[in-house]
């Protein structure tokens, strides 16, 4: 068995750095986002998504943390999808 197996990063997690690392999520998978990572799910500015998000109703405040719906924002993008021609 070998005993000088080495993770890189690992260091940094030991000493309590987890601020750092960026907060894991699967937006195929989550039914809600924060505000924050929103920029990050969809590909827009962070104004057209505060638009998009009040115009669907997926906005969801809890105790000064703003969360959105991600099931009504898409079903509200649909909503203007092209037919393929």
């Amino acid at each position: 068995m070998n005993t000088n197996i080495k993770f890189e990063g690992v260091e940094i997690l030991s000493k309590g750095d987890y601020k750092k690392l960026p907060q894991c999520f699967n937006p195929g998978r989550e039914k809600y986002i924060r505000k924050t990572d929103a920029s990050m799910v969809y590909p827009l500015g962070r104004h057209a998504i505060d638009d998009i998000e009040q115009k669907a109703g997926a906005v969801i405040p809890v105790r000064g943390c703003v969360l959105y719906d991600t099931e009504r924002i898409n079903k509200y993008l649909d909503s203007f999808r092209l037919e393929a021609m």
